[in-house]
Protein backbone atom coordinates (compact mmCIF):
# COMPACT_ATOMS: atom_id res chain seq x y z
CA UNK A 1 0.00 0.00 0.00
CA UNK A 2 1.43 3.56 -1.24
CA UNK A 3 2.69 6.05 2.40
CA UNK A 4 -0.51 8.52 0.08
CA UNK A 5 -3.31 5.43 0.57
CA UNK A 6 -1.77 4.96 4.40
CA UNK A 7 -2.15 9.09 5.23
CA UNK A 8 -5.82 9.05 3.77
CA UNK A 9 -6.78 5.94 5.52
CA UNK A 10 -5.58 7.73 8.36
CA UNK A 11 -7.91 10.86 7.86
CA UNK A 12 -10.71 9.11 8.26
CA UNK A 13 -10.07 7.13 10.88
CA UNK A 14 -8.92 9.75 13.08
CA UNK A 15 -9.89 13.26 13.92
CA UNK A 16 -7.43 15.70 12.88
CA UNK A 17 -5.11 17.37 15.72
CA UNK A 18 -6.26 20.01 17.77
CA UNK A 19 -3.53 21.85 19.07
CA UNK A 20 -3.06 22.90 22.43
CA UNK A 21 -3.95 26.49 23.26
CA UNK A 22 -0.34 27.85 24.43
CA UNK A 23 0.90 26.42 21.45
CA UNK A 24 -1.15 29.29 19.96
CA UNK A 25 -0.40 31.76 22.05
CA UNK A 26 3.69 30.97 22.14
CA UNK A 27 3.01 31.37 17.96
CA UNK A 28 0.73 34.90 18.83
CA UNK A 29 3.06 35.97 21.34
CA UNK A 30 6.33 35.17 19.37
CA UNK A 31 4.59 37.32 16.14
CA UNK A 32 3.86 39.90 17.85
CA UNK A 33 7.94 40.46 19.50
CA UNK A 34 9.26 39.98 16.13
CA UNK A 35 6.57 43.17 14.90
CA UNK A 36 7.68 44.93 17.55
CA UNK A 37 11.28 43.80 17.10
CA UNK A 38 11.69 44.61 13.58
CA UNK A 39 10.20 48.05 13.94
CA UNK A 40 12.65 48.85 16.63
CA UNK A 41 15.22 48.14 14.38
CA UNK A 42 13.93 49.83 11.25
CA UNK A 43 13.89 52.98 13.63
CA UNK A 44 17.69 52.32 15.16
CA UNK A 45 18.67 52.47 11.59
CA UNK A 46 17.01 55.51 10.38
CA UNK A 47 17.93 57.54 13.71
CA UNK A 48 20.71 55.67 15.22
CA UNK A 49 23.98 57.38 13.03
CA UNK A 50 26.73 55.90 14.90
CA UNK A 51 25.04 52.28 13.66
CA UNK A 52 24.22 53.22 10.44
CA UNK A 53 26.99 51.49 8.54
CA UNK A 54 26.67 48.42 5.53
CA UNK A 55 26.11 45.85 8.47
CA UNK A 56 23.63 47.25 9.69
CA UNK A 57 22.02 47.94 6.35
CA UNK A 58 22.18 44.36 5.51
CA UNK A 59 20.61 43.58 8.95
CA UNK A 60 17.46 45.90 7.68
CA UNK A 61 16.96 43.18 4.56
CA UNK A 62 17.46 40.54 7.05
CA UNK A 63 14.77 41.96 9.23
CA UNK A 64 12.41 42.78 6.18
CA UNK A 65 12.15 38.81 5.76
CA UNK A 66 11.96 37.72 9.13
CA UNK A 67 9.14 40.74 9.79
CA UNK A 68 7.36 39.11 6.63
CA UNK A 69 7.64 35.03 8.12
CA UNK A 70 6.37 36.83 11.59
CA UNK A 71 3.36 38.48 9.95
CA UNK A 72 2.23 35.38 7.81
CA UNK A 73 2.99 33.00 10.40
CA UNK A 74 0.74 35.75 12.62
CA UNK A 75 -2.38 35.31 10.11
CA UNK A 76 -1.60 31.12 9.92
CA UNK A 77 -2.38 31.27 13.92
CA UNK A 78 -5.13 33.40 13.78
CA UNK A 79 -6.64 31.79 10.90
CA UNK A 80 -6.32 27.98 12.41
CA UNK A 81 -7.80 29.55 15.92
CA UNK A 82 -10.58 31.15 14.24
CA UNK A 83 -11.35 27.62 12.18
CA UNK A 84 -14.79 25.77 12.49
CA UNK A 85 -13.74 22.07 14.05
CA UNK A 86 -16.20 20.25 12.23
CA UNK A 87 -15.67 22.03 9.25
CA UNK A 88 -12.19 21.77 9.63
CA UNK A 89 -12.24 17.64 9.75
CA UNK A 90 -14.20 17.76 6.38
CA UNK A 91 -11.69 19.69 4.35
CA UNK A 92 -8.69 17.17 5.98
CA UNK A 93 -11.10 14.27 4.94
CA UNK A 94 -12.08 16.17 1.17
CA UNK A 95 -8.25 16.45 0.64
CA UNK A 96 -8.02 12.65 1.02
CA UNK A 97 -10.53 12.76 -2.39
CA UNK A 98 -9.03 15.89 -3.72
CA UNK A 99 -5.33 16.65 -3.02
CA UNK A 100 -5.97 19.98 -4.68
CA UNK A 101 -8.06 21.61 -2.39
CA UNK A 102 -6.82 24.45 0.07
CA UNK A 103 -8.44 27.53 1.02
CA UNK A 104 -6.60 31.18 -0.45
CA UNK A 105 -5.75 32.49 3.31
CA UNK A 106 -3.78 29.12 3.57
CA UNK A 107 -2.53 29.26 0.03
CA UNK A 108 -1.21 33.06 0.25
CA UNK A 109 -0.14 32.27 4.32
CA UNK A 110 2.70 29.68 2.57
CA UNK A 111 3.68 31.04 -0.48
CA UNK A 112 4.76 34.56 1.99
CA UNK A 113 6.31 32.66 4.20
CA UNK A 114 8.12 30.13 2.30
CA UNK A 115 10.03 32.94 0.43
CA UNK A 116 10.43 34.91 3.60
CA UNK A 117 11.91 31.97 5.37
CA UNK A 118 13.83 31.15 2.45
CA UNK A 119 15.25 35.02 2.06
CA UNK A 120 16.25 35.38 5.55
CA UNK A 121 18.24 32.17 5.61
CA UNK A 122 20.06 33.77 2.58
CA UNK A 123 20.42 37.36 4.45
CA UNK A 124 22.31 35.23 7.81
CA UNK A 125 24.58 34.37 5.11
CA UNK A 126 25.35 37.27 3.30
CA UNK A 127 25.69 39.01 6.29
CA UNK A 128 28.78 36.55 7.56
CA UNK A 129 29.92 36.27 4.33
CA UNK A 130 30.58 40.75 4.32
CA UNK A 131 31.98 39.99 8.22
CA UNK A 132 34.36 38.05 6.68
CA UNK A 133 35.51 39.97 4.04
CA UNK A 134 35.47 43.52 5.29
CA UNK A 135 37.75 41.63 8.38
CA UNK A 136 40.13 39.93 5.58
CA UNK A 137 40.05 43.20 3.34
CA UNK A 138 40.00 46.44 5.63
CA UNK A 139 37.66 48.08 3.76
CA UNK A 140 34.45 48.11 2.89
CA UNK A 141 33.40 44.55 0.76
CA UNK A 142 29.79 45.50 0.05
CA UNK A 143 30.07 47.91 -3.16
CA UNK A 144 28.25 48.70 -5.59
CA UNK A 145 28.44 45.22 -7.51
CA UNK A 146 28.42 43.53 -3.98
CA UNK A 147 25.45 44.67 -3.09
CA UNK A 148 23.34 44.08 -6.43
CA UNK A 149 24.38 40.56 -6.15
CA UNK A 150 23.09 40.07 -2.74
CA UNK A 151 20.42 41.19 -3.32
CA UNK A 152 19.39 39.25 -6.85
CA UNK A 153 20.62 36.06 -4.61
CA UNK A 154 18.50 36.64 -1.92
CA UNK A 155 15.36 37.82 -2.54
CA UNK A 156 15.62 36.04 -6.47
CA UNK A 157 16.61 32.76 -5.49
CA UNK A 158 13.91 32.43 -3.32
CA UNK A 159 10.95 34.10 -5.23
CA UNK A 160 12.01 31.49 -7.74
CA UNK A 161 12.08 28.34 -5.37
CA UNK A 162 8.32 29.83 -4.09
CA UNK A 163 7.05 29.73 -7.83
CA UNK A 164 8.20 26.61 -8.46
CA UNK A 165 5.97 25.23 -5.57
CA UNK A 166 3.34 27.61 -6.53
CA UNK A 167 3.33 25.57 -9.85
CA UNK A 168 3.20 22.26 -8.89
CA UNK A 169 0.88 23.36 -6.16
CA UNK A 170 2.27 22.00 -3.62
CA UNK A 171 1.59 24.58 -0.64
CA UNK A 172 -1.18 24.39 1.79
CA UNK A 173 -2.52 22.85 4.86
CA UNK A 174 -0.13 20.61 6.33
CA UNK A 175 -1.84 18.96 9.48
CA UNK A 176 1.43 20.28 11.29
CA UNK A 177 4.25 18.15 9.62
CA UNK A 178 6.93 20.09 11.04
CA UNK A 179 5.31 23.10 11.35
CA UNK A 180 3.63 24.98 13.91
CA UNK A 181 -0.26 26.34 13.59
CA UNK A 182 0.52 28.03 10.31
CA UNK A 183 0.46 26.14 6.49
CA UNK A 184 3.33 25.55 4.31
CA UNK A 185 3.62 22.00 2.20
CA UNK A 186 0.36 20.13 1.51
CA UNK A 187 0.03 17.06 3.65
CA UNK A 188 -2.30 15.15 1.80
CA UNK A 189 0.81 14.15 -0.79
CA UNK A 190 2.64 11.06 -0.97
CA UNK A 191 4.84 11.00 2.57
CA UNK A 192 8.03 11.00 0.42
CA UNK A 193 7.00 13.98 -2.04
CA UNK A 194 5.97 16.01 1.18
CA UNK A 195 9.48 15.54 2.79
CA UNK A 196 11.42 16.63 -0.77
CA UNK A 197 9.19 19.92 -1.34
CA UNK A 198 10.11 20.45 2.80
CA UNK A 199 13.61 20.31 2.03
CA UNK A 200 13.67 22.05 -1.27
CA UNK A 201 11.60 24.95 0.01
CA UNK A 202 13.14 25.21 3.42
CA UNK A 203 14.57 22.71 5.67
CA UNK A 204 17.31 21.83 2.91
CA UNK A 205 18.65 25.86 3.10
CA UNK A 206 18.29 25.64 6.96
CA UNK A 207 20.40 23.27 7.16
CA UNK A 208 22.87 24.58 4.93
CA UNK A 209 22.67 27.77 6.59
CA UNK A 210 23.37 25.79 9.85
CA UNK A 211 26.90 24.62 8.63
CA UNK A 212 28.06 27.10 6.62
CA UNK A 213 26.91 30.21 9.01
CA UNK A 214 29.15 27.72 11.27
CA UNK A 215 31.87 27.78 9.22
CA UNK A 216 32.18 31.09 8.67
CA UNK A 217 32.12 32.05 12.58
CA UNK A 218 35.18 29.47 12.70
CA UNK A 219 36.90 31.25 10.45
CA UNK A 220 36.33 34.64 11.71
CA UNK A 221 37.50 33.79 15.43
CA UNK A 222 40.59 31.70 14.21
CA UNK A 223 41.39 35.00 11.71
CA UNK A 224 40.76 37.17 15.20
CA UNK A 225 42.51 35.19 17.36
CA UNK A 226 45.53 34.61 15.26
CA UNK A 227 45.67 38.40 14.29
CA UNK A 228 45.21 39.01 18.21
CA UNK A 229 42.78 41.92 17.45
CA UNK A 230 39.43 43.13 17.54
CA UNK A 231 36.99 44.60 15.37
CA UNK A 232 37.71 48.76 16.37
CA UNK A 233 41.68 47.91 15.54
CA UNK A 234 40.54 46.12 12.15
CA UNK A 235 38.24 47.73 10.05
CA UNK A 236 39.68 50.94 9.78
CA UNK A 237 35.82 52.29 11.13
CA UNK A 238 34.27 49.89 8.44
CA UNK A 239 33.05 47.87 11.53
CA UNK A 240 32.55 48.91 15.15
CA UNK A 241 33.74 47.38 18.19
CA UNK A 242 29.60 46.28 18.70
CA UNK A 243 29.09 44.80 15.24
CA UNK A 244 31.32 41.72 16.84
CA UNK A 245 28.27 41.09 17.84
CA UNK A 246 27.10 40.09 14.00
CA UNK A 247 29.13 36.63 14.49
CA UNK A 248 26.79 35.87 16.89
CA UNK A 249 23.84 35.38 14.61
CA UNK A 250 24.49 31.81 13.28
CA UNK A 251 23.37 31.27 17.37
CA UNK A 252 20.38 32.81 16.66
CA UNK A 253 19.25 30.70 14.22
CA UNK A 254 20.28 27.49 15.34
CA UNK A 255 18.82 27.73 18.82
CA UNK A 256 15.52 29.29 17.02
CA UNK A 257 14.54 26.87 14.34
CA UNK A 258 16.36 23.61 15.28
CA UNK A 259 13.42 22.21 17.36
CA UNK A 260 11.58 22.22 13.37
CA UNK A 261 14.80 21.08 12.18
CA UNK A 262 14.26 17.96 14.54
CA UNK A 263 11.27 17.31 13.76
CA UNK A 264 12.51 17.43 9.98
CA UNK A 265 14.67 14.57 10.36
CA UNK A 266 12.07 12.59 12.91
CA UNK A 267 9.72 12.89 9.33
CA UNK A 268 12.51 11.93 7.38
CA UNK A 269 12.63 8.60 10.04
CA UNK A 270 8.94 7.78 9.83
CA UNK A 271 9.40 8.29 5.90
CA UNK A 272 11.66 5.46 5.45
CA UNK A 273 10.03 3.08 7.92
CA UNK A 274 6.92 3.40 6.61
CA UNK A 275 5.26 5.28 9.69
CA UNK A 276 2.41 8.31 9.19
CA UNK A 277 4.52 11.20 9.52
CA UNK A 278 1.07 13.33 10.54
CA UNK A 279 1.30 11.50 13.77
CA UNK A 280 3.71 13.11 16.44
CA UNK A 281 4.17 11.40 20.24
CA UNK A 282 4.50 13.48 23.07
CA UNK A 283 8.95 14.23 22.51
CA UNK A 284 7.86 15.49 19.08
CA UNK A 285 5.25 17.94 20.87
CA UNK A 286 7.04 19.48 23.28
CA UNK A 287 9.12 20.15 19.72
CA UNK A 288 6.66 21.84 18.61
CA UNK A 289 6.00 24.07 21.57
CA UNK A 290 9.43 24.92 21.37
CA UNK A 291 9.19 25.48 17.25
CA UNK A 292 5.72 27.17 17.74
CA UNK A 293 7.49 30.40 19.52
CA UNK A 294 11.19 30.29 17.76
CA UNK A 295 10.30 29.76 14.02
CA UNK A 296 8.58 33.48 14.56
CA UNK A 297 11.21 35.34 16.79
CA UNK A 298 14.08 35.88 14.63
CA UNK A 299 13.75 39.48 14.53
CA UNK A 300 12.45 39.64 18.07
CA UNK A 301 15.95 37.83 18.79
CA UNK A 302 18.05 40.08 16.25
CA UNK A 303 16.37 43.24 18.46
CA UNK A 304 18.08 42.27 21.55
CA UNK A 305 20.83 41.12 20.24
CA UNK A 306 21.87 44.09 18.16
CA UNK A 307 19.59 47.02 19.34
CA UNK A 308 19.35 46.03 23.27
CA UNK A 309 23.10 44.55 23.39
CA UNK A 310 24.59 47.17 21.46
CA UNK A 311 25.92 50.02 23.83
CA UNK A 312 25.75 53.06 21.47
CA UNK A 313 22.20 51.52 20.12
CA UNK A 314 20.52 51.25 23.34
CA UNK A 315 22.15 54.65 25.04
CA UNK A 316 20.43 56.38 21.67
CA UNK A 317 16.81 54.45 22.07
CA UNK A 318 17.10 55.52 26.06
CA UNK A 319 18.15 58.90 25.57
CA UNK A 320 15.57 59.43 22.58
CA UNK A 321 12.67 57.50 25.49
CA UNK A 322 13.66 60.29 28.31
CA UNK A 323 13.54 63.33 25.40
CA UNK A 324 9.90 62.14 24.51
CA UNK A 325 8.93 61.76 28.12
CA UNK A 326 10.29 65.54 28.97
CA UNK A 327 8.74 67.00 25.60
CA UNK A 328 12.08 68.49 25.04
CA UNK A 329 13.44 67.88 21.28
CA UNK A 330 17.12 65.81 21.16
CA UNK A 331 19.10 69.24 20.22
CA UNK A 332 17.17 70.59 23.64
CA UNK A 333 18.38 67.39 25.07
CA UNK A 334 21.68 67.64 23.95
CA UNK A 335 21.97 71.01 25.49
CA UNK A 336 20.90 70.24 29.03
CA UNK A 337 23.34 67.49 29.27
CA UNK A 338 26.25 69.46 28.30
CA UNK A 339 25.21 72.12 30.68
CA UNK A 340 24.36 69.54 33.29
CA UNK A 341 28.60 68.11 32.29
CA UNK A 342 29.39 72.12 33.14
CA UNK A 343 27.77 72.51 35.74
CA UNK A 344 29.38 69.48 37.35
Amino acid sequence: MSSHNSSSENLTSSDPISLPPLILGLSFLSCCLSIIGAVVIFATYCLVAVAKNQTRQLLVYLTIADLMTAVGNLIGVVRYALREETEYILEQKEMKYNCTVTDSVCFVQSAVTTFSTLASFFWTSIIMIHILMTLITQQEWSKLVNRVIYNIVAWGVPLVITFLAIGYDVLGEDFFITTGPWCWIKGCMEQDKVINWMALTGKGWEVATYFLTMTFYLIIKFYMVKRSLRFEVRSQNHLREEDELYIMIFFVIIILRVSGTIRFFIAIFKTAHSSNIEKFDAAELGLLYIQSFGDSAQAFANCILFCIRDTAVRQDIWRRIRTCVRCRSPDEEERARLLQNSVN
